[in-house]
């Protein structure tokens, strides 16, 4: 699998090229929308904080006039007007005047339908893989006439997974790692996920691959006879809850591999899930990549 996601990348990199974006451009969201850009944008409402990132990462925090109350990196989002959280306020959205609103797929679902009716252009993202989250930055950074920035990030995914690659080169072993979105009723990140891919390019095996797809409930049962190596836990406090009852069993709990980390990192489809390969990768093999 890495090594096919890194070439697909140098792949779109290659393809994308940097030229200035030629407009009125036709782009196709997660919806499968065709959506037309007249021209360059430059009013933009992002209603996930995943692409308030991607948004702010291409240099365009000057062109983003509202954001939600969760966009909280980089720092500079949170000064940006906010429309609302996990419900959002159309009328606040319509109030800024933007020119395009940067939705997501699944949980903006109802909000982009109400926009829509009042003729606000909304291009939507929702990635389940890596490849699409690299596929959204260029198409974001087409969209919005950066495309060299947005090359510039994908090229940085690549490098990285590389760079991963690399080290993990001559190690043979692959430990089994539980990430758990919240402890109880246990959450897991199962197949068809870009978290599952980082374990599998961070040289690890998920033990939740042979669950349903997806973020997705998962038996504690079956999560501790599957003895895990190593839990991650990306929401706060729980890391308590796996270090005690039926999770002592655990070669985790025994060897004291349960670590909270910030769930931000591989949560959000953007340039940040860099860092979250990097981080999975030193939990899963400290003596490869902490070394000085």
């Amino acid at each position: 699998m890495p090594r096919i996601v890194a070439s697909f990348i140098m792949l779109v990199i290659v393809c994308c090229g940097a030229g200035a974006t030629k407009y009125p451009l036709t782009v196709k969201d997660s919806r499968g929308k065709t959506v037309v850009i007249p021209q360059e944008p430059r009013r933009i409402v992002s209603l996930a904080p995943s692409n308030t990132e991607i948004l702010f990462s291409l240099g365009l925090q000057s062109r983003v006039v509202g954001v939600t109350r969760f966009c909280n990196y980089p720092a500079e989002a949170r000064k940006k007007p906010t429309v609302g959280d996990a419900n959002i306020s159309v009328e606040k959205v319509i109030s800024l005047k933007p020119d395009l609103v940067m939705g997501h797929g699944t949980l903006n679902d109802s909000t982009v339908r109400a926009l829509e009716s009042h003729k606000v252009r909304i291009v939507t993202l929702d990635p389940k893989t890596i490849d699409q989250v690299v596929k959204d930055i260029l198409m974001v950074g087409r969209i919005t006439n950066k495309e060299q920035q947005a090359s510039k990030i994908v090229k940085q995914l690549s490098s990285t997974q590389s760079l991963i690659k690399r080290k993990l080169r001559s190690i043979k072993n692959k430990p089994k790692v539980l990430v758990a979105v919240q402890a109880n009723p246990l959450w897991v990140a199962g197949p068809g996920t870009f978290v599952d891919e980082m374990i599998t390019i961070a040289g690890g095996t998920n033990i939740a691959s042979s669950g349903k797809p997806g973020f997705t409930p998962f038996s504690s049962e079956v999560a501790v006879a599957k003895n895990p190596d190593v839990i991650i836990v990306m929401t706060k406090g729980d890391k308590e809850v796996f270090s005690k009852g039926v999770w002592k069993r655990t070669a985790a709990v025994r060897h004291a591999q349960v670590h909270e980390v910030n769930a931000d990192l591989l949560v959000r489809p953007g340039p940040r899930l860099t860092d979250g390969m990097l981080m999975i990768a030193r939990l899963l093999h400290p003596n490869v990549f902490n070394k000085r």
